[in-house]
């Protein structure tokens, strides 16, 4: 008799229907298994809203434990890949330092002055005294040993 108001009312709190009717129904069912123990005070409408309310609370923290544990584990999962990206990087920078410390020595000044400490070609042109397309010739080579060695 008051499924379709219960139904409504609990849809009006969560906003899903599957849910608000899979909440009537446990309510219905729970008040059917203990009909004989129950003693109802107030009116029956007003029993079953509560009840309805109650078993809406009740799952809204039984879903929001759930959620909390699949947040943690999709945590703890996306930890080991970060752990694993992180060797992975450290790895990798090793491997380019060692190919810096290959690389001849002028060649090696260049890279060092434009990527490391951040000079622009022209700086790093002035400060050694050679040419722009000295630089651009030699971060070139630079990066090509690097890129081959990383490959």
């Amino acid at each position: 008799m008051h499924y379709n108001e219960l139904c409504s009312y609990i849809f009006s709190l969560s906003r899903n229907k599957q849910q608000a009717e899979d909440i009537v129904q446990n309510v219905m069912l729970k008040i059917w298994k203990n009909r004989e123990r129950l003693k109802i005070n107030t009116s029956i409408k007003s029993y079953l809203y509560k009840s309805c309310y109650y078993e809406l609370v009740d799952t809204y923290k039984k879903n929001k434990k759930e959620l909390n544990y699949i947040e943690q584990i999709q945590k703890e999962a996306l930890d080991i890949f970060m752990e694993e990206d992180n060797d992975f990087i450290k790895k990798q920078i090793k491997r380019i330092q060692i190919e810096i410390d290959k690389l001849p020595p002028k060649c090696k000044e260049v890279f060092i002055l434009n990527k490391i400490q951040g000079l622009k070609y022209r700086e790093v042109a002035e400060q050694l005294d050679i040419s722009v397309k000295t630089v651009e010739a030699q971060m070139s080579k630079a990066m090509v040993r690097i890129k081959d060695a990383l490959d």
